[in-house]
């Protein structure tokens, strides 16, 4: 059974759109994993790695505009400091495909 959320829970979550700026290899992440630094707009710029070695070269990654969640709290992963949560599909076996919008938007602009 499935957790339920209040619209308070649901609005305490900070989904935006923001576009990849940069792509890293993380050879110390556990799983195969890039460290992305992503643009969000007047939000600025947050870090994260993510799990997209199976589909997604860095260079297919680069300009990419994609969403995420901005209001975690840093993560610890490894040796690198997570800033936000890259939003995808997951595959019973790990593949992550990524959500995006369904045309380009502004960075930053809240998913609701």
């Amino acid at each position: 059974m499935m957790n339920t959320l209040t619209w308070a829970d649901f609005e305490k979550v900070e989904i935006r759109t923001g576009t990849v700026v940069a792509v890293e290899a993380f050879p110390q992440a556990r799983k195969p994993a890039y460290k992305l630094t992503i643009d969000f707009g007047t939000l600025g710029t947050k870090r994260t790695s993510a799990q997209l070695t199976r589909l997604y070269q860095p260079e297919d990654l680069v300009g990419k505009q994609l969403v995420a969640v901005v209001n975690f709290p840093p993560k610890q992963i490894a040796t690198f400091m997570s800033e936000c949560l890259v939003l995808g599909a997951v595959a019973d076996d790990g593949t992550v495909t990524l959500l995006q919008t369904e045309r380009p938007t502004e960075n930053g602009l809240r998913i609701a």
